[in-house]
């Protein structure tokens, strides 16, 4: 355990909300035990900040934003390259909490920790260039500059299912800006956001450039808000479901705060009449059983061509027989809604292609592929966040496309095909920010960009385009010094009009 995570009077361990540095200390009324899934005990507690405290949190990333954005361009590349260095270091404690907490497997967990450092080098590999300002033409014969300047305190509201790459993206993208941060923390997994802002203050950022906070889940509105509604707050990045997604727009907009959303999807992975079966079966598995499902890239979708759906089918159920481990559900709750939705389609006509949902533990769930899946069932048209995905059978190319845009969201979807030409043709229609060709639906590049499309969200995330998120731009003018310079400007304006 960490130095900072402390024993309250009624001797649980508890992870602390942190602002300047410093843990805060609260009553154990204010603790929320986080429970191991698998083995439905509690691991630790978390703290539950009150709505003052959340607005002490963004007062303090406010002030301390007065000065930490003049901050040299040098010096933040400089603390996000040992920020890199710190989390190489690093990696398996960085994967032990994450798999502690959200019952990820070791594969997965150390997947994940290992691309941390990469996301803070290609960040600050990206500021210099991104952080430039411009001289740019005018039409008046004046002198006209553009600054990129940090838009100031921002909130970043982060998820549990990628606990570590994801914070780590927006704390490494604001910080290079030269916002600074109040990271609330998953309550499922503070531990582990906990982990990744002690490492960004350990390289240096100074205390209350990144404040941490976190509450249960039925305080999260008044916590929330208090944040949104305060002065101090410049923008807000929210990673999470389209529901709560919603619900925090409507609030950032009560308060014509800014927000950046990436939410779900259905993913559909393509699999056209000239692929590589085998290649899409493996690839169509291991996108859905990641994280025992709950990945917002994750496939939800399989779309097939008729002519070769009998070969693809066999590999597909040979494919699932040997799946890869997949761990469980991050809680009890999440494992038993999926299978009520399963369960759901079945008895409305679904069928079992390959694999059954059945419990293999307290929160996990075997895979299964599911065919005929009546329109009428929750799974038709919503984000399952479990090891399950359906098929849908079509003939042509443009059945496949309007197949694969008919859904709200558009984050990602994968195309298969052994004609570079004919994939690429394709992905110029499918309404999603990221397309895959030959690669599975949850390929990501720290290079970046990831955009989510439609009710997938708005704003990217990743390399230089984090960046350009937490920026936004001032245009200053020069006008004549003299009355000797007059004549110039006027015939400047003279021209315009």
């Amino acid at each position: 355990m960490s130095a900072s995570i402390y024993k309250d009077e009624a001797g649980n361990l508890v992870v602390p909300c942190l602002i300047d540095g410093k843990p805060v200390v609260q009553p154990s009324t204010r603790n929320f035990p986080v429970y191991v899934a698998v083995e439905e005990r509690v691991l630790h507690h978390g703290q539950t900040a009150t709505p003052e405290l959340a607005a002490r949190a963004i007062a303090s990333a406010g002030q301390v934003f007065k000065t930490y954005k003049r901050t040299p361009v040098d010096e933040r590349y400089h603390m996000l390259l040992k920020a890199a260095d710190i989390l190489q270091r690093k990696v398996e404690e960085g994967a032990s909490r994450q798999s502690a907490e959200t019952s990820a497997t070791k594969t997965f967990s150390l997947f994940n920790a290992k691309q941390l450092p990469k996301i803070c080098r290609e960040i600050a590999a990206a500021m210099k260039t991104t952080l430039a300002g411009e001289i740019t033409p005018t039409l008046t014969g004046n002198h006209q500059m553009v600054f990129k300047e940090p838009v100031g305190a921002v909130l970043l509201i982060m998820p549990w299912n990628g606990a570590l790459a994801l914070p780590c993206r927006g704390i490494s993208a604001a910080l290079a800006a030269g916002c600074t941060v109040v990271l609330k923390a998953s309550e499922l997994c503070p531990w582990t956001h906990y982990f990744l802002v002690e490492t960004f203050l350990e390289a240096g950022f100074p205390p209350g450039s990144v404040n941490m906070i976190m509450s249960e889940r039925t305080e999260a509105p008044a916590v929330t808000e208090a944040i949104i509604s305060h002065p101090s707050l410049a923008k807000i990045e929210f990673i999470g479901s389209a529901p709560v997604g919603k619900q925090i727009g409507a609030v950032a907009a009560k308060y014509l705060k800014p927000i950046i959303m990436e939410l779900g999807d259905q993913s559909p992975l393509i699999v056209l009449d000239d692929a590589d079966l085998d290649k899409a079966a493996r690839d169509a598995i291991a996108g859905c059983v990641a994280c025992h499902g709950q990945l917002c890239f994750g496939t939800e979708r399989i779309i097939v061509q008729r002519g070769i759906k009998d070969k693809f089918y066999e590999l597909l159920r040979a494919a699932l027989a040997n799946a890869p481990p997949m761990g469980a559900a991050v809680t009890k709750f999440y494992a038993e809604r999926a299978k009520g939705w399963v369960d759901e389609a079945v008895q409305k006509g679904a069928e079992f292609l390959a694999g059954k949902s059945e419990w293999t533990g307290p929160a996990s769930l075997t895979p299964s592929v599911l065919i005929n899946l009546p329109k009428d069932c929750y799974l038709y048209d919503n984000e399952a966040f479990c090891p399950t995905m359906f098929v849908v059978e079509v003939d042509t190319d443009e059945e496949a496309i309007l197949e694969a845009n008919s859904r709200e969201g558009g984050l990602s979807a994968s195309v298969y095909t052994t004609n570079w030409e004919r994939g690429l043709n394709m992905s110029k229609s499918l309404d999603f920010g990221n397309v895959q060709i030959n690669l599975q639906t949850n390929q990501v590049e720290a290079t970046g960009p990831v955009t989510g499309w439609k009710a997938s969200g708005y704003g990217s995330g990743f390399g230089r385009y984090s960046i350009e998120e937490f920026i936004h731009l001032k245009t200053v003018a020069f006008g004549p010094t003299s009355i000797n310079q007059l004549s110039n400007s006027q015939q400047g304006y003279e021209r315009m009009n």
